[in-house]
């Protein structure tokens, strides 16, 4: 059985390094930073009267994150104040099991974590048979940002400007 298992591994990666050769990583990460830029700003747009009457504003800065097969590029956080009270939104990559990107907001009462997922997607994902296995291997057309809820049955939460209020004010502790 171990020769078996060995050839099966050895068909698996020649399988994955064939896909990866077709991969364009520059594109993968364009798309990763374009969804980033598309949450800030409809985080910005749901704040905006917070921000224009002067109690809440926002400020931008590079993290650097390194990926395989992307490597080492900067991506931009956000820091939002709101008096004394600052929450940072920290991306964290786009290769990611389950996710095609995540970002963790991150206050003095703890974390909550934003992820891209399948618009669908409501719950993580486990994997029992080859038939769920294969169903994986299908690319979703539209991904959406969501909420995840915290371990361990980690479900999703449709990202608006009512669940990402409650979800700043848990992690600041209000």
């Amino acid at each position: 059985m171990g020769k078996q298992d060995l050839q099966a591994f050895i068909n698996s990666k020649k399988q994955m390094n064939k896909k990866d050769a077709r991969t364009d990583w520059n594109l993968v990460k364009t798309e990763w930073l374009d969804n980033l830029a598309e949450l800030y700003k409809k985080i910005e747009q749901w704040l905006k009267n917070f921000e224009n009457d002067g109690t809440l504003s926002f400020d931008y800065s590079d993290k650097e994150l390194i990926e395989e097969h992307i490597g080492i590029y900067n991506a931009k956080k956000m820091t939002i104040s709101i008096a004394d009270e600052q929450v940072l939104l920290e991306p964290v990559g786009t290769l990611l099991i389950g996710a095609k990107g995540r970002v963790d907001m991150k206050g003095k009462n703890g974390t909550s974590s934003i992820v891209l997922v399948p618009e669908n997607s409501e719950t993580t994902v486990s994997i029992s048979n080859d038939e769920e296995k294969q169903n994986l291997n299908s690319i979703p057309e539209t991904y959406s940002w969501k909420l995840a809820t915290s371990l361990p049955m980690v479900r999703y939460v449709d990202l608006d400007s009512d669940s990402f209020s409650d979800a700043l004010l848990e992690v600041i502790g209000a």
